[in-house]
């Protein structure tokens, strides 16, 4: 008798009526042609403990890695044994093993130059670009001229040292002027067209543009959302920032939302002068990563561009505190997205108050 195993680490699928069944551990997908494997799979299941007892659909199930009998099934048992328990949902479990690269194959390239294949990719989906330069209907706002003068003048271990989450704002208002040199700084395209051009004249057509943070294949899929609070020359109000025009698109003149509610109750952001809602556009991800791995690109992108906000407000003397702890829905729909093609990802908040750690709510409860 041998030992026999349900791979678990699989999920069922049903995309477009065709059911699916994917191997997350070695990340290949098959379609599921015939009930009877289904009903295998919970057969095996069920008998778990209980001697093994061949039938026609193990053969396919084995060579799928579904079923793992004998040594596989102890080598597999072992490992789990080794790990131990997985300690988030199981939904976050599927992204780990379903977002990983688990195909070899790529590292037995023989050409000499191994970025052919890369080369030949990126021929291959020129023509299909979409518009990475996102402008979203509404009034125009124009924003004062960029001004170096406090990152000039501040040092990058001033910054580094003096950086700090803060979660007590008073509420008073921040010159635009401020605000304006944040948004270049964090999410303007600094650099112009130098980038393009430098590359054209190598020979390189490049659809993306350079920021101040790095950003996955130079898409910039991240888009900025200015929630003004309270910002001096500036209407309250909710704004996208053009980041290619240093322009804000001003989306609704009303805050019609609990803001406190949608932020989960982290009500001391209201007093923040301004927060920054960080989208991602999935849609130009898609296009040149077309694999699920690549969701971790766009949420490294908010990573890297929350730190470069932290370091540029700081060198402004303002408070900084971010979140990614929200109501997604209640926030896509404040900042008019699908939440399919664009979903937000993070939160910042900017402006004056004390530099501590605990909101005046814990602050208060710790006296009582």
């Amino acid at each position: 008798m041998s030992e026999f195993k349900v791979n678990e680490n699989l999920i069922i699928t049903l995309n477009e009526g065709i059911f699916g069944l994917w191997n997350l551990e070695t990340g290949e997908q098959y379609e599921i042609f015939d009930r009877s494997y289904l009903d295998r799979i919970f057969e095996l299941n069920e008998s778990i403990g209980m001697p093994y007892t061949s039938k026609p659909e193990d053969e396919i199930l084995i060579e799928a890695g579904i079923l793992l009998i004998g040594k596989k099934a102890e080598q597999h048992q072992k490992i789990q044994n080794l790990n131990g328990p997985w300690g988030w949902d199981l939904v976050s479990k599927i992204f780990h093993l379903g977002s990983k690269h688990n195909f070899p194959n790529d590292l037995a390239i023989t050409e000499e130059n191994k970025e052919t294949g890369y080369v030949s990719f990126c021929e291959s989906i020129a023509e299909s670009a979409p518009n990475l330069d996102i402008e979203r209907e509404g009034e125009l706002v124009e924003l004062p001229r960029w001004d170096s003068n406090a990152i000039d003048s501040y040092s990058l271990k001033k910054a580094l040292w003096e950086r700090i989450t803060s979660r007590n704002f008073n509420g008073e208002p921040v010159p635009l002027e401020i605000v304006s040199n944040i948004l270049f700084s964090t999410f303007g395209k600094i650099h112009g067209d130098s980038h393009k051009k430098n590359l054209a004249e190598r020979g390189v057509l490049t659809v993306g543009y350079r920021r101040s943070s790095p950003s996955a294949g130079c898409l910039q899929a991240t888009e900025a959302y200015l929630i003004a609070l309270n910002v001096s020359n500036l209407e309250r109000g909710i704004y996208h920032y053009r980041s290619h025009q240093h322009v804000l698109t001003k989306l609704d003149s009303e805050i019609n939302a609990d803001l406190s509610q949608i932020l989960c109750h982290q009500s001391f952001a209201v007093d923040a002068s301004f927060l920054i809602v960080m989208s991602s556009r999935f849609d130009k991800l898609w296009w040149k990563y077309p694999h699920s791995r690549a969701y971790r690109s766009a949420l490294m992108d908010v990573g890297h561009l929350s730190q470069t906000f932290n370091l540029v407000a700081t060198a402004h003397n303002l408070n900084t505190w971010l979140t990614g702890y929200f109501i997604d829905d209640l926030l896509n729909k404040l900042i008019k997205i699908d939440g399919f093609k664009e979903h937000s990802l993070f939160v910042l908040a900017g402006g004056h108050g004390l530099q501590d750690p605990l909101s005046p709510g814990v602050v208060k409860l710790l006296k009582q």
